[in-house]
């Protein structure tokens, strides 16, 4: 049996094995603490949830235009308008089952077989091989990890070839927290319009912010605006991950590329979802206030709680809901026949001596950290704290 090149390039998914792993350890009666959570732990809110039931009885259970009902678009347009100073048609949305979705489709509609995406590391594991899926090829840049994990424009001068189309930008940032400033965006807008390159711009944690606001590549000006690709969704900012809704905001010759794309792989997004979503996007960020509260309280709370264990060797995170340590000094301690030789194992050990599961900085493509979520209870996180304390203390 022969299976695509492009699929056994990609590899497994491990967070997908990772989920199973968890879930057979659950399943054997661990107390299992997850801190490598990349959702929301809030339920999503009632009116949402009374939105769709209303549309379901109200019959809006069949197909839907391939780009989405024009009244959530609308909606969209609006947002857009209102809260990003970007102005949107309609027909320059195509609505999706998800953000992931819609930065697939994007890199389908604008790759040809061999064409380069710039991708500033550290970064979501996705990216490169949707990358990869789409034709590409992943040009990974390393974003100076001394400065904030600030992009170094310089780096990203060097990488770009004849074959460069695109760059993603991750805005607030997965896995670090890291908000770009205006000052930083404008530079790298300004860097690739010098290179006639395309910006998929992806905004997914745009409400979980801690201070400031977001800036959007396509809010700089008509030029980038006309080289951009605006992400986003719902399933951060309104707790709606399950659900399955994302966007995309662009020129109109682009969207109706994705348009085509999606139509001949999923099709529409549920019916339901976009009825829901519509009192969602209506709603704004006021319906996420709460949640950012909270997540601002452990968000403190776990920075605290990480330095009294002596986990110190870390940025402060602007934004989203993860932190990201830097674990190097583990690096070959040991305790009794296990030997931290990279944060691989050192996940492994925490998730086998503490029963504390977080995820690894090789998953993306940081090896020396790891990436610990603050989207738990502040009762578990204290918990997770001393056990992992007690992890720790037990290496030598």
């Amino acid at each position: 049996m022969e299976i695509s090149e492009k699929i056994l390039k990609t590899g497994k998914n491990p967070k997908a094995d990772a989920r199973t792993q968890k879930e057979l350890l659950k399943r054997s009666g661990v107390d299992l603490i997850e801190m490598d959570i990349g959702e929301p732990n809030f339920t999503t809110p009632d009116f949402i949830i009374e939105e769709a039931y209303h549309a379901m009885k109200a019959g809006f259970t069949h197909y839907t235009p391939v780009e989405g009902y024009l009244s959530l678009r609308e909606s969209i347009c609006e947002k857009l308008k209102k809260e990003n100073n970007i102005s949107y048609l309609p027909e320059e949305i195509l609505v999706s089952s998800g953000a992931k979705q819609s930065i697939s489709n994007a890199l389908f509609a604008l790759l040809n077989d061999g064409d380069e995406v710039l991708i500033p590391i550290p970064c979501w594991d996705s990216y490169p091989n949707m990358v990869r899926l789409a034709g590409g090829v992943p040009v990974l840049v390393e974003l100076d990890e001394n400065n904030r994990f600030e992009p170094v424009l310089e780096r990203f001068q060097e990488q770009i070839t004849d074959k460069t189309k695109a760059i993603i930008l991750n805005n607030p940032h997965n896995p670090t927290g890291r908000v770009y400033s205006q000052n930083l965006i404008k530079k790298i807008c300004r860097l690739a319009m010098d290179y006639g390159l395309y910006i998929i711009s992806d905004e997914i944690y745009e409400y979980l912010l801690y201070g400031g606001d977001l800036v959007s590549p396509a809010a700089i000006d008509e030029e980038v605006k006309r080289h951009t690709v605006t992400i986003n969704g719902l399933s951060k900012s309104f707790a709606m991950t399950g659900w399955r809704i994302g966007y995309a905001a662009g020129p109109r010759e682009i969207i109706s590329a994705m348009k085509t794309f999606q139509s001949y792989t999923t099709s529409n997004s549920s019916s339901v979802t976009q009825k829901a979503s519509e009192a969602a996007v209506k709603a704004g960020k006021i319906c996420a206030q709460n949640m950012v509260s909270e997540f601002a309280e452990r968000r403190l709370f776990i920075m605290k709680g990480l330095r009294e264990i002596g986990i110190n060797d870390f940025y402060e995170p602007e934004g989203a809901f993860y932190i990201f340590p830097d674990i190097s000094k583990y690096i070959g301690c040991r305790n009794k026949d296990t030997v931290i030789t990279n944060a691989d194992v050192f996940c492994r050990f925490i998730l086998e001596s503490a029963n504390v599961s977080i995820s690894s900085g090789s998953l993306f493509y940081a090896p020396g950290h790891v990436r610990i979520s603050y989207s738990n209870s502040l009762e578990n996180i204290d918990a997770a704290m001393k056990r992992i304390q007690k992890a720790l203390d037990s290496l030598s």
